[in-house]
């Protein structure tokens, strides 16, 4: 549109300025207001997720508390915008929509010269919200890379260069494997629904970059091919090495969502799943199905970098290759294994000490290590410092702050542990871990109840997690400090299906079995936890950090109640064995 038949004249380069045309300037006096409507003439037909612009400009805020500020800033700008006849701003249950038709925007000029304008959004700066300050940065970016494409262009030949430089690996990912999004596509046979199967595309962009270790296409990039372009070429005009899409379809009275990740190069099919909504356009649902999805995803590009670079030549290996080999050894839980990891990660380490992923893992590794030995309180003070240092390189990913967290639960900090837990939850809601240490948090404190909710937000999370035992157990645990016998049993057992050795939770089956009175099965489980763990005593209970000590007795009065063992034989000297296995 000309700004002669505009209606509205916006600002962008420069500091942000409204003006109808009759020339009186309108005040949009919050900073987030003035944010949500640049975010809205930057986008696709000048629409956005609500969820979208929640994670960008709320996104340290609960999503109850997010979606609410977004409702108050959007009935102000009705107010500012919507004026007479016109409805500049539009806005429903799960979308908003800036009418670009009745606009002219000077960043969208393709004829104007940047080099005489101001900086694109001059003076505006929402401290605090990372997703906003990365948009900027991608807008500014974009802006000064010069000359632009209409949105809608086909794709034709090489993608224009301020997408990508492919002659480049893309800035920031250090050698890692990133990954593209393509739109979902939907097949319901309703057009209505285009901007539902869009949406869940774009949320899962926003889930997916809470993975600090993953680099995420951006959606201006991903979203500009059409279905018939090559997905090889795809891959490669991206630096892509691995492609997620899906489809939104009908499933009789409700929604189907299919997505499949694959080798861009390669095509071959990693990983495919259907899920079932009643209706994507309730939030929570759909909120919940792509932090479902997001992790299920991370998962499986773990292990598939996991195997890529334990194949990889020794003598070729870099600081991402030696984190990556260090993982797969860290997750065969054994402590030969464990010993081979923290050296690879202290290799890392010593090659970029301010690396955010090597002080990660390195502190998951300590963890294990205290975990499995039962290590004193110098290691978790130990670990504690390096979780810090993890958080401090880089505040946006929520693993470090979990293994803060999960320090201070082991000093026996509740407060602390759970404030922590519950940020790393925050900063990806997808963290399967986070949820479930979250829960063993409440164990630990007492409170077997409210962690029943997190454990099972772990489980759903992800089906596929190496951890998902420590999640069952926990779920035992707190069966079992409600005396909830039969389902103590039943977690119990399914923790050990997955990690035969795991003595904690042979513990509680044991426990479970003789207080409900089965004593006979009682003393065959025992006869288990003895066989995998011949050194088992008292001193592997006395470790855990419970608030209350009681709950150590309790397990240890559990455990004499078995018939057929001698009084004391609790109280022996443990020598450890050669494979330890970590809960968490």
């Amino acid at each position: 549109m000309t700004a002669r038949s505009a209606l509205f004249t916006m600002n962008l380069l420069g500091p942000f300025q409204l003006l109808p045309r009759s020339g009186e300037r309108i005040e949009i006096s919050s900073k987030k207001g003035t944010a949500v409507v640049a975010m809205l003439a930057m986008s696709r037909d000048g629409e956005r997720t609500r969820g979208w612009l929640q994670d960008r400009l709320w996104g340290t805020r609960r999503h109850a508390e997010a979606a609410g500020s977004l409702r108050r800033e959007l009935s102000n700008l009705r107010k500012l915008l919507n004026v007479g006849d016109v409805e500049l701003l539009v806005s429903d249950r799960d979308r908003v929509r800036l009418r670009l038709d009745l606009i002219d925007v000077d960043a969208l000029d393709p004829t104007a010269d940047l080099r005489h304008t101001g900086e694109f959004l001059e003076g505006l700066d929402i401290p605090g919200e990372a997703g906003f300050r990365d948009w900027l940065r991608e807008q500014r970016t974009t802006l000064t890379q010069g000359p632009r494409a209409a949105p809608a262009a086909p794709v034709t030949g090489a993608l224009p260069s301020y997408i990508l430089d492919t002659s480049q690996p893309p800035i920031g990912f250090s050698g890692n494997q990133a990954i593209a999004v393509l739109p979902f596509t939907n097949v319901t046979g309703e057009e209505t629904l285009d901007y539902l199967a869009e949406g869940i595309s774009e949320e899962l962009i926003v889930g997916l970059s809470r993975i600090r270790w993953l680099p995420v296409i951006a959606r201006s990039s991903s979203f500009s091919f059409s279905e018939s372009i090559d997905r090889k070429l795809i891959g490669q005009r991206l630096g892509a090495h691995y492609l997620v899409e899906g489809h939104l379809y009908r499933a009789y009275e409700s929604f189907g969502v299919s997505a499949s990740l694959s080798e861009a190069a390669t095509g071959y099919a990693i990983w495919s799943r259907r899920f079932m909504l009643q209706s994507p356009a309730l939030r929570d649902e759909l909120e919940q199905f792509v932090n479902e999805l997001v992790a299920q995803l991370e998962t499986r590009i773990e292990h598939a970098e996991q195997i890529r670079i334990r194949n990889k030549r020794q003598d070729t290996l870099g600081v991402s290759d030696l984190i990556w080999r260090g993982r797969w050894h860290l997750n065969r839980l054994t402590r030969t294994d464990a010993e081979m990891a923290q050296k690879l990660f202290a290799e890392a380490l010593a090659l970029d000490p301010t690396s955010p992923e090597a002080l990660i893992q390195t502190t998951s590794a300590l963890a294990w290590s205290i975990w499995a030995g039962r290590q004193p309180q110098d290691q978790v003070l130990r670990m504690r410092k390096l979780a810090q240092q993890a958080c401090l390189a880089d505040p946006d990913d929520g693993r470090g702050f979990m293994l803060a967290g999960i320090a201070e639960m082991w000093l026996r900090h509740q407060d602390e542990a759970k404030t922590l837990l519950q940020h790393a939850i925050a900063l990806n809601p997808s963290l399967t871990l986070a949820h479930a240490q979250l829960g063993g948090c409440y164990n630990l404190g007492g409170e077997p109840a409210k962690a029943i909710d997190h454990l099972k937000a772990s489980l759903r999370l992800s089906s596929n997690d190496p951890n998902l035992f420590y999640a069952l157990g926990e779920l035992a645990l707190s069966y079992t400090m409600l005396g909830r016998w039969t389902e103590a049993i039943e977690h119990a057992s399914l923790s050990l299906a997955r990690r035969p050795a795991y003595w904690y939770a042979h513990v509680l089956k044991i426990n479970a079995l003789a207080r409900s009175g089965n004593l006979g099965a009682a003393r065959v489980a025992t006869d288990e936890l003895i066989a995998v763990k011949p050194n088992f005593s008292k001193q592997y209970l006395d470790w855990l950090p419970f608030v209350e000590r009681s709950w150590i007795d309790h397990f240890v009065e559990g455990l004499k109640m078995v018939p057929g063992r001698e009084a004391n034989w609790l109280e022996r000297d443990t020598v450890e064995g050669s494979e330890q296995f970590l809960p968490h």
